[in-house]
């Protein structure tokens, strides 16, 4: 193969062979560009942009806990019952109760079937503020995109 090609290679005159090497050169400096640095700069490029997506979600939610530490609890005795409490904040964020179980003094659960993400967490704090906890919650992607389903056990904090 290296005979023939350099048989080839020697049946043509030296302008040719100038023209043959400047083509080969002009179609590695093509291909170089198209199939390596193009695809290279792209990726980097759009990992540049997730990261800062990334890091912006990050700044976002950090200054939320920031406001969230710093929010005054309120007393726990003059809010009432925790059904009470949760059924009024939940209308209040706008969220629907499917499911409200007591589950003895102090514990109850429910079933939230569609809540966008956002003002369900927002609604969670809230709950929390007014000095009830979390004790279990499950938050599953919901039937309709950009919602989730939520099932949670909330506990009464005060003594």
């Amino acid at each position: 193969m290296i005979e023939s090609f350099k048989s080839w290679w020697s049946g043509h005159s030296a302008a040719e062979r100038s023209l043959i090497a400047v083509l080969g050169l002009a179609i590695a400096i093509v291909f170089l560009w198209l199939a390596v640095w193009r695809p290279v700069t792209d990726g980097l490029e759009a990992g540049w942009a997730r990261q800062g997506a990334a890091l912006d979600r990050y700044g976002s939610v950090r200054a939320k806990v920031a406001v969230l530490k710093a929010a005054p609890a309120r007393p726990v005795a003059d809010r009432g019952a925790i059904e009470q409490v949760v059924s009024q904040t939940a209308g209040e964020a706008g969220f629907t109760l499917d499911r409200v179980g007591g589950q003895g003094a102090g514990r109850m659960s429910v079933s939230i079937a569609s809540a966008r993400t956002g003002p369900l967490l927002a609604w969670l704090s809230r709950i929390e503020a007014a000095g009830i906890a979390i004790q279990s919650i499950s938050i599953v992607p919901g039937q309709t995109p950009g919602t989730v389903a939520v099932q949670a056990v909330f506990q009464d904090r005060a003594p």
